[in-house]
């Protein structure tokens, strides 16, 4: 029997303690897959304020750890609990000054003008951590930007990079959104402790900038894009931010695995949020969820009108600029739309007013609802996704796991999970294509209840569950920590 490994995921959110998007889906729960296969897996993550101490249980373990950052000391604390229903430890890196304030990245619209200070002051802690606790990772598995300087801190830090009990360690960084990279003061090198010969082109420097990012594309083991399309996709100048040279230059480190989902949280036939329970498409469960939401929403209780929804962040990147303009389009359909999440103003303001103006067939909600999200999946019969860009999307998974058919434009991680017989995609980015692969999916709808059902049982029968990519990943670690090789 092969040996387990010791694991550390390292990342600034995690599902269910702080969470602002997928990133914290993943790492809430890829690490208790690899674990159930026997693995010593462990997270690390920022104690911010809203994170209940109590509520998880959470006990001093290192009272005191200290920072040097910019010629000052910065002191912290580690916190310790085990994730729910496990006993997998969880690590909380605590510094009030730095993580003691409402919110992960910012506030409103607004990043905190500090976060180079607040994630460089994390990233120097994962590693003196791990020293305090004396535990040896053999794999280091970060998350995007704001884990990034770990790599950097491990190959070029002058205390670090010769300490033997870093040695043996490597590290997997995981590219969830290429188009967020922590690109901040270059005088942010000599403030880690870095030495100038990190900061070249070849090395965490952009554009003059030091970037948090490059450094974990640069200086890791190896790279993970969150899909297979995406990971190609990225070396390319139309979608590779910027940092397509430096991944084609890494390509042969660089692979794609698709992201999973919790398939208990996101499981139909046993969902404490929805009306009715359901495993089949031809159950009457799922008209049942459909009329419950109907009533919820005000939407008028049609049992035989499509109900498009979408969940998602109100973006120009989740396609909401296509929305915007296609509004009249949309509405000249005959189908009802709930479509619920938070954003830029523009694009909130556009869906409110077209909430307000057609009630009954157009509800909204602004922000963001957990157990209406899985109402929304469960009543819904159409999902749409209509990304400029999407480097996996869980959310699509969700909807075919509850039989919602998707609509999708072709791209990144959309691409690899949503085919013709589970669901419609499109080509180009315009309102048009986006309207008309919408009008094929309701003309389906309206076609023959056997085959959209078909189409529902295709997508409910598909494999989203994280044992499918924790092998993929698993193979990753062992053939890293077998080559004995690193940057």
């Amino acid at each position: 029997m092969p040996t387990p490994l010791r694991i550390l995921f390292a990342a600034s959110e995690a599902a269910p303690f702080c969470k602002t998007g997928g990133l914290a889906d993943v790492v809430g729960s890829l690490p208790k897959v690899l674990r159930q296969r026997g693995h010593d897996v462990r997270i690390m993550l920022p104690r911010y304020q809203d994170i209940d101490q109590s509520r998880y249980r959470m006990l001093p373990l290192l009272p005191e750890m200290k920072v040097s950052y910019g010629g000052e000391v910065l002191t912290g604390s580690v916190l310790r609990c085990s994730f729910p229903k496990t006993d997998m430890p969880v690590y909380f890196i605590d510094e009030p000054g730095l993580f003691g304030r409402k919110g992960l990245y910012g506030q409103g619209h607004s990043d905190f003008i500090d976060n180079d200070v607040r994630f460089a002051f994390f990233n120097m802690a994962i590693l003196w951590t791990l020293k305090g606790l004396d535990w040896q990772p053999d794999i280091i598995h970060l998350n995007d930007w704001q884990t990034g300087l770990v790599p950097a801190l491990l190959k070029h830090h002058p205390e670090v990079s010769v300490d033997p009990f870093y040695a043996e360690m490597r590290t997997v960084f995981s590219i969830h959104n290429l188009a967020y990279q922590g690109n901040f003061d270059k005088f942010l090198v000599p403030s880690i402790g870095l030495p100038w010969e990190s900061f070249t082109p070849d090395g965490m420097e952009f554009y003059g900038m030091a970037s948090f990012l490059k450094a974990g594309l640069a200086f890791s083991s190896k790279l993970v894009a969150v899909s297979p399309t995406y990971s190609r996709e990225i070396q390319s100048e139309e979608h590779g931010a910027g940092m397509d040279g430096t991944l084609a230059t890494r390509s042969a480190d660089l692979h794609g695995i698709l992201n999973g989902i919790d398939i208990e949280e996101w499981n139909p036939a046993a969902d404490a949020h929805i009306a009715a329970s359901y495993s089949a498409p031809s159950g009457d469960g799922k008209a049942a969820c459909k009329a419950a939401l109907q009533k919820r929403l005000g939407l008028r209780p049609e049992p035989g009108m499509p109900l498009v929804v979408m969940i998602s962040r109100m973006i120009s990147a989740k396609g909401f600029d296509l929305v915007k303009e296609a509004l009249p389009e949309l509405l000249a359909l005959d189908a009802q739309f709930f479509i619920l999440g938070s954003g830029d103003e523009e694009f909130e303001t556009a869906i409110a007013e077209a909430s307000a103006a057609h009630p009954g067939r157009f509800a909204s909600m602004i922000g963001y609802d957990v157990p209406l999200s899985h109402q929304a999946v469960a009543g819904g019969d159409i999902f749409l996704m209509p990304s400029a860009f999407e480097p996996c999307g869980l959310t699509q998974m969700y909807s075919m796991r509850y039989g919602t058919v998707p609509v999708v434009r072709r791209t990144g991680g959309l691409s690899d999970s949503v085919s013709p017989l589970t669901g419609f995609l499109f080509e180009d980015y315009t309102p048009g294509a986006m309207v008309g692969a919408l009008r094929e999916a309701l003309d389906a709808y309206a076609g023959g209840k056997l085959a959209w059902r078909k189409l529902m049982a295709n997508g409910m029968e598909q494999d989203f569950s994280w044992d499918r990519s924790a092998a993929g990943y698993e193979s990753l670690y062992r053939e890293l920590s077998q080559s004995g090789n690193s940057l």
